[in-house]
Parts: structure tokens; sequence; C-alpha cells
């Protein structure tokens, strides 16, 4: 019986951080934000970059952040898609590949193109 007790109390004590770290947001916002951008401009310069883990990873993050946040992560990715639609030739091609560098440059979601760019 007191196995169960300290068993039961040691498990509470370890469990409920793991949970309280599991739904906190993983990123600042500003990171957050700065990772959409990086993953759209990427997803505009190279249709065909494996972004789906990643595009996981901050639809994970994107339900601990607010909703405030989350939003204007969204309206940024979809004006930044718009963006490439619209411009997809010329200096317009060269401008979001430039755009892409800036977002990325901090190094927190690197892959595909914006890897072979820095590199």
């Amino acid at each position: 019986m007191r196995f169960a007790l300290i068993a039961t109390s040691a498990a509470a004590v370890v469990a409920v951080p793991l949970a309280v770290a599991a739904a906190a947001p993983q990123m600042t916002a500003d990171q957050f934000l700065g990772a959409v951008r990086c993953a759209a401009f990427e997803a505009a310069v190279d249709p065909r970059a494996e972004l789906g883990a990643v595009k996981m990873q901050l639809n994970a993050e994107a339900r601990r952040q607010p909703a405030e946040t989350a939003a204007q992560a969204q309206a940024e990715a979809r004006a930044i898609a718009l963006q490439a639609v619209i411009g997809e030739s010329g200096a317009a091609g060269s401008k979001i590949a430039s755009e892409l560098n800036a977002a990325c440059s901090d190094g927190l979601l690197m892959s595909g193109a914006a890897a072979a760019r820095a590199a």
C-alpha cells in the first residue's frame, strides 16, 4: 500500500511538469512567425521541397500559440504564397529568393532550398 502511494506521488511529480511543458508554446511568437515565413518562402521557391515534417511541427506549435499569433502566421503564409503566384518570373522570383534567405537566416528552419543557398 505504501509502495503504491509513493509510486503514484512520484509519477505525479514527473508527469505534471511534462504535461505543462507539452501544452505551453515551445517558441516565442517572433520565432514562430519567423519559422512560418521561412517555410512559406521555401515552399514558394521550391514547390517540390520536402516540408511535410516542418509543416506538421509548425501546425502543432500553432495550436500552442495564442490565437492572434496563429492567425497572423496564417495570414503571412497566405500573403507569401500569393506573392509567389503573382510574380513567378524575373525580378519577383529573385526577390522571393532573397526574402527566403532573410527569413531563414536565423537557422531555425533551414531545409532544402534555404540550406543550399546559405552554403
